[in-house]
């Protein structure tokens, strides 16, 4: 069997933020922006780690800001862009807009992958669907992926539902409690 390909990190931060009113990257959960918790954090299991990022945005050098290059909007543009910079490594893309998402839970990620499937992705259950932005993308991925934006599908979610890909199931539906408005933001610091 062919050793897996080395594997990178890639923590997304190319939104807008138009919901949130001010940049979700900054907003610190764990006593640091959460582009830098994330980053450090995949820094610890990644050979390299990169801030995928709008090329307006402003991202220390020390984050290895990767702006967008495709035409893409949403998160599949970060995922190509990663793909067309280092085509032959596997990308573990994390949402900036996960707050629960630990050391622990990229772990047990890393540790289900199946570098012969297209993706290793967790099952949300209260979404009852996969969750594309917390996954470890494939190099074989890549040109499918390609082709799905070329005909007009962007959706992550929407191509992992429809390739060869490995899901993890039985996780906390916590980690995927996704952040990205001032409501939500209030619901995350005043729980339990």
């Amino acid at each position: 069997m062919q050793e897996p390909s080395t594997l990178n990190g890639l923590v997304l931060m190319g939104g807008l933020s138009s919901r949130m009113g001010s940049d979700k990257s900054l907003i610190s959960y764990h006593g640091k922006p959460q582009r830098e918790h994330l980053f450090d954090m995949l820094r610890n299991v990644c050979r390299q780690v990169y801030t995928s990022c709008r090329s307006e945005h402003t991202v220390p050098m020390s984050l290895n800001p990767m702006p967008d290059t495709m035409d893409i909007n949403g998160p599949l543009n970060g995922i190509l862009t990663a793909f067309h910079a280092d085509p032959d490594q596997a990308w573990l893309a994390v949402a900036i807009d996960l707050p629960n998402v630990s050391a622990k839970v990229v772990q047990e990620l890393i540790a289900h992958r199946d570098p012969r499937k297209l993706a290793t992705c967790f099952f949300d259950p209260s979404a009852d669907a996969v969750e594309p932005l917390l996954t470890i993308w494939e190099p074989a991925a890549q040109p499918l992926l390609a082709a799905d934006a070329a005909g007009g599908n962007i959706s992550p979610r929407s191509f992992l539902q429809r390739h060869d890909v490995n899901i993890v199931y039985g996780m906390d539906k916590s980690i995927f409690i996704n952040v990205n408005d001032p409501v939500a933001r209030g619901r995350w610091q005043s729980r339990d």
